[in-house]
């Protein structure tokens, strides 16, 4: 991995500033509190965004800005990226928004997480570190504030081991010894469980022989209530070919009974019908004499005369009320102009022109119109006091041609009631007829029918003695029957009793052929168990305390090579113990950290620093960030010629990409390039 260049907007103290990182070794110069750690620090949010406990949004937004963003561009391995994350304020504190990353020209907008998932991803860091907070092996291999890399030494050893584990991935050892661990638990709870089911084993085997001895006793049972049966049902098959022979010849009898039976219910139905027929034909023959009796001297033609009277009663009517309704007409045009000719007279006499043409009425013109209207008044009173003569007239005679209708109408009414009565009559007359023919056909049919009811009947008394020898026969057979189905249920109950037995003896054998599958098994487990607690778990601790001394062999050398190049003292040496932790021997005795100056406490921390970072990176072959290291403050408490020796240590390491950030002015003496960084007025400002 190399860093290529990085943009800051609203970072701190940084507003929109942009600087380059070339290859080689590179200084951040300024002075303290200038803003060099937080570039830094944006690059470590640039790739892992905001992480808990480490890397806070509010530490990196500006103050007072609502958001801010870090682009930094790199190549990882052979892909060329650009990564930009967003920062925001809200209600609920700074927070990341949706980033993107650009690999190779092709773009990725994600949250936050899906971007530290691909970035990680291109880095080839392990999987198992994809959904943590922190990052391990970019702190202590790439990027270790200064403070971080000073505790790992104070820490006590147990932590400190556990730490480099999972820097060198084999944490997975401890891992896998608690998971044997767990797993042999998991093993004596399934032995215990196992041991606790196949505890009653023994007893099932008793219960299963005491099974098999019923079931032995049951079958012989079972063949002597299967041969009582076999012997019943051959005496009922025979007395049933008995009975079915004589069944044949009582057939003839039996359907000749069922005739008889037929013959006799309908005989007695047609002799009920013939006295209904007979019944009802009385009942008319009586209800036309009393119809007859109430009609008598009736005359139906003055029924047509009374008809024809009213029709000339109806149409008279008419020609009355035509006459006073024209009457009435004529009465109301005379009224209409008479009240005419009355308007104009009361009219005239207000008036002084014409409305019509506009001429002064003069009296002699109003004279004029006076008794012309008065003639035309006198004229109307005179035709309607005879037309109300004439109406009055009318009505009179209305009334009685009315008068007439009624009376012609009440004597229709009764007309017709007799009409319809007499009709009714006629309809009982031909009714009656149909009757008494209906019922001598069924008299005739009825002594038909007694004829062959008498024939049947002696036929019948002929065939009682075969009736009877069936029903002997039958009674025998039912005998035989019940004594066949007894028989076979007494073979039923037996073989269900076997059957029972069968289950409860398969189920038993099942129930054992598991306990001896659960047996073997348990023996299995057993086998397991012992070869995990005695073998498996000795073997992990052998491969982790082999791995282990690997890595210790190489750590400790790196680790006393660059102490020696930093320090060239004789009178103090540096070793790493069993569990890494710094021994420091001076005038040949062991002493402790805090005991020695700043520039010693300085070059045991880089020079841990620096081994540390070369062993992770021979271990961890897929990582691609082997050749960028970054050191924050590195040479605090130096001599000047301890800072000389830095330079040395920097090409042992043979790093492609180097960023150092000091602001001790001597060492852009052995740098490749240096960026400066100013602040003024609480921004800081980039410059080359």
């Amino acid at each position: 991995m190399r860093l290529v260049s990085l943009r800051l907007k609203n970072i701190r103290s940084y507003v929109d500033e942009t600087l380059e990182f070339p290859r080689g070794v590179s200084l951040l110069s300024g002075d303290i509190g200038s803003g060099k750690t937080t570039i830094l620090l944006a690059v470590e949010f640039a790739i892992f965004g905001i992480m808990k406990g480490v890397l806070s949004g509010s530490a990196l937004l500006r103050h007072g800005e609502n958001q801010g963003m870090v682009e930094l561009s790199a190549e990882i391995g052979k892909n060329t990226v650009i990564i930009r994350r967003l920062l925001k304020r809200s209600k609920a504190g700074v927070v990341q928004d949706p980033g993107m990353l650009v690999v190779n020209g092709t773009s990725f907008s994600g949250t936050p997480q899906e971007l530290k998932s691909r970035i990680l991803e291109l880095l080839g860091y392990p999987e198992s570190l994809l959904n943590k907070s922190k990052s391990l092996i970019f702190r202590y291999t790439v990027f270790t504030p200064q403070e971080e890399m000073k505790r790992i030494l104070y820490e006590s050893r147990d932590d400190r081991l556990d730490i480099l584990r999972r820097l060198f991935n084999i944490d997975k050892y401890k891992r896998v010894k608690d998971n044997a661990l767990d797993y042999t638990r998991e093993l004596r709870n399934q032995i215990n469980f196992l041991e606790g089911k196949i505890d009653s084993m023994p007893d099932k085997k008793q219960e299963l022989e005491e099974y098999e001895e019923r079931l032995d006793k049951l079958q012989v049972n079972l063949k002597d209530c299967e041969g009582e049966f076999n012997l019943a049902r051959d005496e009922f098959e025979r007395s049933s070919e008995s009975l079915k022979s004589k069944e044949g010849e009582f057939e003839e009898y039996r359907r000749l009974e069922q005739e008889f039976e037929v013959k006799r219910t309908r005989f007695a139905s047609d002799k009920r019908e013939v006295e209904r027929l007979e019944k009802d034909s009385k009942r008319l023959k009586e209800e036309i004499a009393k119809t007859l009796e109430e009609l008598e001297g009736f005359d139906i033609t003055k029924a047509q005369e009374t008809s024809a009277r009213l029709k000339e009663k109806r149409e008279e009517l008419r020609k009355v009320d035509e006459r006073i309704a024209d009457v009435l007409s004529k009465t109301a045009e005379n009224r209409a102009r008479k009240d005419a000719s009355e308007h104009i007279l009361k009219k005239i006499t207000k008036l002084d022109k014409c409305p019509t043409c506009l001429q002064k009425v003069t009296p002699d013109h109003i004279e004029e119109v006076q008794t012309r209207e008065n003639v035309i008044i006198n004229a109307c009173k005179t035709n309607i006091s005879k037309l109300e003569e004439y109406d009055e007239k009318f009505r009179s005679k209305k009334k009685i041609v009315q008068k007439d209708i009624d009376n012609l109408l009440e004597g229709a009414k009764e007309f017709e009631v007799k009409r319809v009565r007499i009709e009714a009559l006629d309809e009982k007359k031909r009714q009656r007829i149909r009757i008494n023919e209906e019922a001598q056909q069924l008299r005739e049919r009825l002594q038909k029918e007694f004829d062959e009811l008498e024939a049947m009947e002696k036929k019948i008394d002929c065939s009682k003695a075969l009736k009877q020898e069936v029903a002997s026969l039958r009674k025998d057979a039912d005998q035989k029957r019940n004594a066949k189905e007894s028989a076979h249920r007494k073979v039923v109950e037996a073989k269900s009793q076997a059957d029972s037995l069968w289950k409860i003896i398969e189920k038993l054998k099942k129930e054992l052929g598991s306990m001896k599958d659960e047996e073997a098994k348990l023996n299995s487990l057993k086998a397991r168990k012992f070869w995990i607690e005695k073998e498996f778990i000795s073997l992990v601790d052998l491969i982790e305390k082999n791995v282990l001394a690997k890595i210790y062999t190489e750590f400790n050398g790196f680790f006393q090579e660059w102490f020696n190049t930093l320090l060239e003292d004789d009178t103090i040496k540096v070793r790493l113990d069993d569990y890494f932790s710094p021994v420091i021997e001076q005038n040949g005795y062991e002493t402790y950290l805090e005991n020695l100056s700043g520039g010693e406490k300085t070059s045991v921390a880089l020079s841990y620093r620096l081994a540390l970072n070369r062993v992770i990176n021979d271990f961890l072959s897929n990582i691609r960030t082997r050749d960028i290291i970054i050191l924050d403050e590195p040479t605090e408490g130096f001599s000047s010629e301890q800072l000389d020796r830095v330079r040395e240590v920097l090409d042992q390491a043979n790093m492609l990409q180097t960023i150092i950030v000091s602001h001790e002015a001597k060492m852009e003496g052995f740098v490749d390039s240096v960026v400066r960084i100013s602040k003024q007025n609480h921004v800081s400002k980039v410059s080359s």
